[in-house]
């Protein structure tokens, strides 16, 4: 009897975790980029406030507020903000992409699977295709970790993002700053229920 009760507790389980749907916690996630000016100085840079879901069917939707882009120095943020991003005009910008979720769902705390995706980047009005493999952890407390695995490189060309720089780099008296950024994430997810 006993054994029939915890099968069915464990099967009531899976299925809870089968069919949870996944809220992003921002003070337990990150998204950083890395960027070079002059020759071969390299600095990094972050964005403080992110909103994001994972759905049954494994759409992953993450919200970054341009606004919060973090670079260690606030007047480079002010301007990244209105030069680069138009956070005006442009407030987020949004990363989507699919994970196979009967994969997810079959990992047991601690395990870990490697998923190749495609993520679709939309920013400044322009959206592109980014190939790449992220890292899924199951964690204690029905929580699950996703990362890349893979850095992910963004053209600014792809998003229109030439003049801006080119204005960052003029108001900043530099000779270049480097058009191409790699960014990474670390994003932790809990079930919502």
């Amino acid at each position: 009897m006993i054994k029939k009760i915890t099968l069915i507790l464990a099967l009531l389980s899976f299925t809870t975790v089968a069919n949870a749907a996944w809220q992003l916690d921002n003070n337990n996630s990150w998204l950083s980029f890395l960027f070079v000016k002059k020759q071969d100085t390299a600095e990094v840079g972050q964005f403080t406030r992110l909103e994001g879901t994972v759905a049954d069917n494994g759409k992953a939707e993450i919200k970054i507020d341009l606004g919060s882009v973090n670079t260690y120095i606030p007047i480079r943020d002010v301007r990244m903000q209105a030069f680069l991003f138009q956070t005006t005009e442009y407030p987020h910008a949004t990363l989507s992409a699919d994970l196979d979720m009967e994969k997810v769902n079959r990992l047991g705390v601690g395990e870990m699977i490697v998923q190749p995706v495609s993520v679709q980047l939309d920013l400044h009005g322009a959206k592109q295709n980014i190939n790449g493999n992220v890292v899924v952890t199951r964690l204690v407390g029905n929580r699950l970790l996703v990362a890349n695995q893979s850095i992910l490189f963004i053209n600014a060309a792809d998003f229109e993002l030439i003049k801006g720089i080119d204005t960052l780099r003029q108001l900043a008296g530099l000779p270049r700053i480097s058009q191409v950024v790699p960014i990474s994430f670390v994003l932790t997810f809990h079930s919502r229920q």
